[in-house]
């Protein structure tokens, strides 16, 4: 099998999967099933159509709890150039793209991360998802990827494009009647595919998956109730001995009067609604919805001055599947590391070991502050300074920080206390 040959059996592949995966990302926009549905009554009664979008909520509570505060990177050895060359050349793109790309994971269950050369000639990394990238894996136990295939439109060009990553080269096609055509091709600067595959879970599952069908149900009964009230559906009228066409009850609902003979009864018969048992039912699938996607109801028993550690405990189950997501999402940045430690050994010819960097996630969460402070407090001398100064929460760069206290409180002592900075913010900017 030819190379474009195997391009070709994966744009098939692509377009087989971009249904599964466009649902996930309606769902996500808000484009629910029930906005698409037919009418099930006439054009004379209400059929508004409400929607609850827990799907994308979840996304960014999800988001916003692993990745709220920038990641933080120090090095096992105190190789404090290696972290500034890191907080140099991420700190301008690597905190929003690296919640977009945790978006992207979470909602298909996969994304695709690149890294490339930008035109200024600096290390960056973008982000594609399923719908327009397929990849392929080496066959190795680390899954590597091999190959990687993207399909995509410019604006105002009917023509289509395809871009292909491998382990040399990247190569730009136009594709037209299932054939390709090389527009381009050089290689791509790093020794493997720059493509990396960034799952949101083991089973590669959008973390909303399992409560699409709830959300179908909760956004049906809000909307029902709403057209209840304005229909009055809990009412209907009842005209007792007249002789009434449909036509002609049709011409008094429109106009908003009622001309019976005389003789005849006009009354409303009103239904039996339970309300609390629909105000009850609602209140369940809305606590199914949290129970399935591990996540806690904070507008819900919470009070102002809950502790931090009160908040840990009601997240519990929200964190322990975020430690799940954690560890996945820091294999991708040390492999991301990779990269960038090739690019520096040919930029700026410097041999740096990305293992020798530690990556850290503060979880965006309420803490006692002063708490922490006095912890800081008590354990000078037993734990290193700048360790304990990244503690606090309020301080995201510790090295930047010391070395502000020794600027602005010169030679009172400050260098016993505080060593050369071995840990640093970088995605901080």
């Amino acid at each position: 099998m030819t190379n474009e040959e195997l391009i070709l059996k994966m744009l098939e592949q692509l377009a087989l999967q971009q249904l599964k995966y466009k649902k996930l990302n309606d769902y996500y926009q808000g484009n629910h099933r029930i906005l698409s549905e037919p009418s099930k009554v006439d054009n004379t009664r209400a059929d508004e159509r409400a929607i609850f979008n827990y799907c994308r909520k979840t996304v960014l509570n999800y988001t916003g709890y692993i990745l709220g505060k920038p990641v933080n990177y120090s090095s096992k050895s105190g190789n404090k150039e290696f972290l500034d060359y890191i907080d140099l050349y991420y700190s301008y793109w690597e905190k929003e793209h690296n919640i977009h790309l945790n978006q992207t994971r979470l909602i298909n269950g996969t994304a695709y991360e690149l890294s490339y050369i930008n035109p200024n000639g600096e290390f960056q990394s973008t982000f594609f998802s399923p719908l327009e990238m397929i990849v392929l894996h080496d066959g190795t136990i680390d899954r590597n990827v091999s190959l990687a295939v993207r399909k995509y439109k410019v604006q105002f060009d009917d023509m289509e494009y395809v871009d292909v990553w491998d382990n040399e080269n990247f190569s730009s096609y136009s594709l037209k009647d299932a054939k390709l055509t090389l527009l381009e091709q050089k290689p791509h600067f790093f020794s493997r595919c720059p493509v990396i595959e960034v799952p949101g879970n083991d089973l590669k599952k959008s973390v909303f998956d399992d409560i699409t069908r709830i959300v179908d149900l909760y956004n049906n009964i809000h909307s029902t109730a709403a057209n209840e009230i304005l229909d009055h559906r809990h009412a209907y009228l009842v005209i007792e001995n007249a002789d009434l066409s449909f036509e002609d009850a049709q011409k008094m609902k429109q106009n908003g009067i009622i001309l019976t003979p005389s003789g005849s009864k006009v009354y409303w018969a009103t239904k039996d609604t339970n309300g609390a048992f629909v105000k009850d039912m609602l209140k369940d699938w809305q606590d199914e919805i949290y129970i399935q996607t591990n996540q806690v109801n904070l507008n819900e028993n919470f009070q102002s001055n809950t502790s931090g550690v009160s908040v840990r405990l009601k997240l519990q189950e929200l964190e322990n599947v975020v430690s799940i997501q954690e560890s996945i999402f820091e294999k991708a940045l040390k492999k991301r590391l990779q990269l960038f430690c090739e690019w520096l050994r040919l930029k700026f010819n410097k041999d740096f070991d990305f293992r020798d960097i530690s990556i850290s996630f503060v979880r965006n969460i309420p803490v006692d502050e002063k708490s922490i402070a006095d912890m800081v407090v008590q354990l000078q001398g037993i734990l290193p300074n700048e360790e304990l100064i990244s503690w606090l929460p309020r301080v995201s760069n510790p090295a930047a920080s010391i070395k502000k206290l020794k600027e602005e409180q010169g030679s009172m002592g400050l260098d016993d206390m505080f060593p050369d900075s071995n840990i640093t913010g970088g995605s901080n900017g």
